[in-house]
């Protein structure tokens, strides 16, 4: 997953068709109501040096405020919090490893791509991307492509696809490995619940 998301870095921006700015903007606005998002996923890897694709599955919450917490739980467990200041890595026994993103640059524009993409955070999408909308916001296709020759000899393109939120984002390289995250019974909040604040690492008992 960080791998393929590394990919995403160094993509330009671009402008978008009134119509197509106007639906991307809804999309947004729909998904942007909510503060929290908590989702089940299936990641689906296919690797071309491989006949078997990696599939993992898990939880995942989406937070404004706090980030991403990621958590896979088969065919191994292991967490992950995607902050604004930190990255943290839970291991099964509850350990946690926290780093801070001037120690991983990398992983901290990852954190701010991926949090960008769940939350359908349209401008930071726009900022990276060259973005390509297709239908409204009760049921939509956005493509995001690299323009730079340097940049596609290794990434073809991304496809997110969803209605009231994200349902499936879709991963393709150009060395033929395919990558596709499907997220199902997507269901919004206003605020995190007091087990999700203690894996982000918040005191929930702090005004």
């Amino acid at each position: 997953m960080r791998r393929l998301m590394q990919l995403l870095l160094l993509l330009a921006a671009a402008p978008l068709l009134a119509a197509e700015a106007d639906t991307l903007a809804r999309i947004g606005a729909q998904i942007e109501q909510y503060g929290v998002l908590r989702a089940d996923f299936v990641q689906t890897k296919q690797m071309a040096a491989l006949k078997r694709p990696l599939v993992t599955s898990g939880r995942l919450v989406y937070s404004r405020r706090h980030g991403v917490l990621w958590l896979i739980e088969q065919p191994y467990r292991i967490g992950y919090v995607f902050g604004d200041e930190r990255i943290v890595e839970i291991a099964a026994d509850g350990t946690r490893r926290e780093r801070g993103l001037r120690d991983v640059p990398g992983l901290a524009q990852v954190s701010r791509v991926f949090r960008a993409m769940l939350g359908a955070n349209t401008t930071a999408l726009r900022e990276v991307f060259e973005v390509s909308v297709h239908g409204d916001a009760a049921k939509w296709e956005i493509e995001l492509k690299p323009r730079q020759a340097q940049i596609a000899q290794f990434l073809i393109g991304l496809k997110l696809s969803g209605g009231r939120f994200v349902d499936s984002i879709g991963i393709e390289e150009a060395g033929g490995d395919r990558t596709q995250l499907r997220l199902r019974n997507t269901q919004g909040a206003s605020a995190p619940a007091e087990a999700e604040l203690q894996l982000f690492g918040v005191d929930a008992a702090r005004p």
